[in-house]
């Protein structure tokens, strides 16, 4: 059902722009700026979608790791240090 209405959201917005792109008077523009509004309600129904096929979980999976001779590479879970620290606080 939600991409039944993010596709009528579409199509009326391409509508609308239709007739932005024709208005001759600023109450046409304005009543076109509906194209915005609905713009927008897609990109939320976008996400929306986005949401319910993910199950809000991403996974990363790495293939492939090359470490050359005078490379390092940590093997394992890693997290930031509290605290900051490094080039970026002055070290």
């Amino acid at each position: 059902m939600l991409v039944a209405q993010m596709a009528a959201a579409h199509i009326a917005t391409m509508i609308f722009i239709c007739r932005l792109a024709q208005a001759e008077t600023v109450l046409q523009q304005d009543s076109a700026e509906q194209a915005f509004k609905l713009a927008r309600t897609f990109t939320a129904q976008v996400e929306a979608v986005k949401r319910y096929r993910s199950d809000g979980r991403q996974i990363v999976r790495v293939e492939r790791v090359t470490v050359e001779a005078s490379g390092q590479a940590i093997v394992g879970a890693v997290s930031p240090r509290l605290g900051g620290g490094g080039a970026c606080n002055g070290e």
